[in-house]
């Protein structure tokens, strides 16, 4: 088999190619599109020029044997959501694709949850012990399933030295599939052991290709879906060329998704994703592993109350409160607004002194123009040197 490469944002790195006897023989393709570093800051962008041509052409040719009978025609507002998990509750919008040309930087919603060259959409859980939880990624319509990568870890990447130890494998695990109309998707940083599928089988919208990972070079635990057509990368949610020299944001009118992916995707991707009680402040790298500091106790000379939360912008603030088991009020503290837009935040408010055992409610809003726009509420129970969270509050 011949070995190809195509242009474009990362590798998907060598595919371990299963037989498809119905088909003609397929070349091993090295699929240039998916996430090469996950940043959640600004990055440099690779080589983008003519992204996916090879793709495109090599995948037309392949699928022609079932685009009549087997891929039955849909409408272009057609695909839905590549993850079964509620939006904002279990999972969440970490980056989005970057629709500005060039230096700048612009995500389908005319803001800045995106880093410069980034091609798709990341989806993500609060933590890597949460991929034990095995949430879903699915296909966002029907298709055939062309190509799958399993055996790639689930690790936390630290960008530099992973970079180098994971050349060609990037992606991580992954699945590409070819739908109606030219349109292929993929799907980067699944589970390991958790891909369902094989190359040749047809898929239906929803139906599961594996689970959410953090395999090849993932920063934090997410799935990235990413969409081409022949030799253009498209954002789905604007159904716009990332080809394209002027786009223009906000604009959902040629939108791919069906209409309640589309209302899901085009919420504030901002989100609370913890909140707790501590006798120190939390680290986000303990965080995103799923290690917070423990709870506080009695035992102890501080409480803080502390909120991560991510894609916060530039003059947000967090108003942290914490009430006392007889009612009283303890801390109650404003942040001053953020001189920037932060992708990850923490922030934390406290005292020095031991903790009365007793049932704690620490409560935190993020204020933006002085408006509470999410909040979240929970209760902690100190009972002394081992304390554990009660009973979870409102979340809006």
């Amino acid at each position: 088999m011949p070995h190809v490469q195509t242009a474009g944002h990362a590798p998907f790195g060598r595919w371990a190619s299963a037989s498809m006897p119905e088909l003609p023989a397929l070349p091993e393709v090295e699929v240039f599109g998916g996430d090469p570093v996950n940043r959640i800051s600004h990055c440099e962008r690779g080589n983008m020029s003519r992204p996916g041509a090879i793709l495109g052409g090599f995948l037309l040719g392949a699928c022609l044997v079932f685009s009549l009978d087997a891929i039955a025609t849909e409408p272009m507002n057609r695909l839905g959501l590549p993850v079964d998990c509620e939006l904002g509750r279990d999972c969440f919008v970490q980056q989005m694709p970057d629709i500005e040309p060039g230096p700048g930087l612009s995500d389908p919603l005319c803001g800045l949850a995106s880093y410069d060259g980034h091609d798709g959409w990341d989806i993500r859980l609060r933590t890597l012990a949460d991929i034990a939880q095995n949430v879903p990624v699915v296909a966002v319509a029907r298709g055939l399933v062309l190509r799958r990568r399993d055996g790639v870890p689930d690790r936390l990447s630290d960008h530099n030295g992973s970079k180098t130890a994971l050349k060609g494998r990037e992606c991580g695990n992954g699945v590409i599939v070819r739908h109606e109309d030219g349109l292929v998707s993929q799907y980067c940083h699944l589970k390991m052991g958790s891909i369902a599928i094989q190359p040749g089988m047809m898929v239906e919208r929803g139906e599961r290709l594996g689970a959410i990972g953090a395999s090849g070079l993932a920063e934090f635990p997410h799935v990235h879906l990413s969409i081409h057509r022949e030799d253009e990368r498209i954002e789905p949610l604007t159904g716009q060329s990332l080809n394209r020299k002027t786009p223009d944001c906000g604009d959902l009118t040629g939108s791919l998704f069906t209409d309640q992916a589309r209302d899901q995707l085009a919420r504030t991707p901002l989100a609370i994703l913890k909140i707790g009680l501590t006798g120190a402040p939390p680290a986000l790298d303990e965080l995103v592993l799923g290690e917070p500091p423990a709870i506080a106790t009695s035992a102890g000379n501080a409480m803080i109350a502390w909120v991560w939360a991510i894609n916060v912008e530039a003059g947000d603030r967090f108003k942290i409160r914490i009430v006392q088991p007889d009612g009283s009020l303890l801390v109650e503290h404003t942040s001053e607004p953020l001189a920037r837009r932060k992708a990850n935040y923490i922030a934390y408010a406290g005292r020095k002194r031991s903790a009365m055992p007793g049932s704690y409610t620490v409560s935190v809003e993020m204020l933006r123009d002085n408006i509470s726009v999410i909040s979240e509420t929970k209760t902690f129970e100190v009972t002394g040197p081992r304390s554990v969270v009660s009973v979870p509050g409102a979340f809006r």
